[in-house]
């Protein structure tokens, strides 16, 4: 079933699925019999995305709209749609993933949305017509942050910003963790990062989890007022990443000082993806 993300059924343009996760593959639809502008509908394709937001990429990307000293008369190939006539007889998509397409992080996705137009490889102008689809802008939501007694702030971790990892301790349902000291939580963290250059994966783990409360920049630091925890990194210099790593996820959980069973660590394990590259 096709999801409109303008809230809409029957807009020229939308994305699929509905909501999506900007880190993993959507796809841009337009149907051109709905579009404002007509210039396009009556052609009988192939057609391009030309794109421009949240970033247009230069010259030098793969990924440059167009091409030559004339670009928008020769679009792109890799830029190229698929017709999808289950959906319409003038349906047409572009697959993505747009955080690696747009080569940003996901919170400029969220923040300044996907803009685009649709055209064919040879749009006209330089004194013809142009041939092209109005203006289109999708507009993603940022997933709702559902919290449980272990989460992230900001909801869309960025590696190079400052992150504060939260654990409300006062809604913890283990009550052998109930009601921790000042300095009686520890969190046990580790880091899935991917090397760029070799493709390779990594981890970082400043401890194993049962040598969690000898490293002290794992301690926790207790807001009294409230009795949450947190604990705040910059997480790229935190785990010391190397230049060609970038980080896939964050795993955490939370321990007692003195660790003798389950019941000294909070049953959640939760895993923060990472929406910076």
């Amino acid at each position: 079933m096709a999801c409109f993300s303008l809230g809409v059924f029957g807009q020229a343009a939308w994305v699929e699925p509905e909501d999506p996760d900007v880190t993993q593959p959507i796809r841009l639809y337009v149907d051109l019999d709905k579009t404002t502008n007509t210039s396009c509908k009556d052609l009988p394709g192939p057609f391009h995305i030309w794109t421009w937001s949240p970033a247009e990429l230069g010259a030098s990307s793969p990924k440059v709209n167009g091409t030559g000293d004339k670009p928008w008369k020769s679009s792109n190939d890799i830029l190229v749609m698929k017709k999808d006539e289950s959906k319409g007889p003038k349906v047409w998509y572009y697959e993505m993933i747009p955080t690696e397409f747009y080569e940003v992080s996901a919170a400029d996705i969220y923040s300044k949305g996907i803009k685009f137009l649709v055209k064919p490889k040879d749009g006209g102008g330089y004194g013809e017509p142009d041939l092209k689809t109005e203006d289109f802008t999708i507009t993603i939501s940022a997933p709702k942050l559902v919290r449980g007694f272990i989460y992230q702030f900001p909801a869309i971790i960025n590696e190079n910003e400052i992150t504060t990892l939260v654990y409300n301790n006062p809604v913890d349902t283990n009550p052998g963790m109930k009601d921790l000291a000042a300095n009686d939580a520890f969190m046990w963290i580790k880091c899935t990062a991917t090397d760029t250059v070799s493709a390779a994966t990594v981890t970082y783990q400043p401890a194993s989890f049962f040598l969690t409360a000898n490293n002290p920049k794992l301690q926790m630091m207790k807001d009294e007022a409230t009795g949450m925890f947190s604990l705040t990194m910059i997480p790229r210099e935190f785990f010391g990443l190397k230049p060609s790593e970038k980080i896939k996820e964050i795993e955490c959980t939370v321990r007692r000082k003195v660790y003798t069973s389950a019941l000294d660590r909070t049953i959640e394990q939760p895993k923060f993806k990472a929406g910076c590259k």
